[in-house]
């Protein structure tokens, strides 16, 4: 996946031309927040990304292993990695409930 709809912790700056690759996926996330709409949301630490020590927040199908990123943030900022990550849980729950 492109990270070109990816939130990022450096609005403004230009992007890098490279993609950046999705975090290795035998990686264990750090926290999986849960499931809802058939997916589950889950946060991954990544050292090794182009911006530095980073925290994924990322979405993927319940019963696929594959993964998304869908938002960046520093290493140093777990508690608003959770806050999104719940946001986003919460979102997929209404959607669900919609349904």
């Amino acid at each position: 996946m492109s990270d070109d709809n990816v939130i990022r912790p450096a609005f403004g700056v230009p992007r890098s031309p490279a993609p950046e690759p999705e975090p290795d996926l035998d990686q264990a996330p750090l926290r999986v927040f849960g499931t809802g709409a058939g997916h589950r949301v889950g946060l991954i630490r990544d050292p090794s990304a182009v911006e530095g020590d980073i925290l994924r927040i990322v979405v993927g199908p319940e019963d696929e292993r594959g993964v998304e990123t869908v938002a960046l943030l520093p290493a140093d900022a777990e508690a608003e990695a959770e806050r999104i990550g719940f946001a986003i849980l919460r979102a997929l729950e209404v959607v669900e409930g919609a349904v």
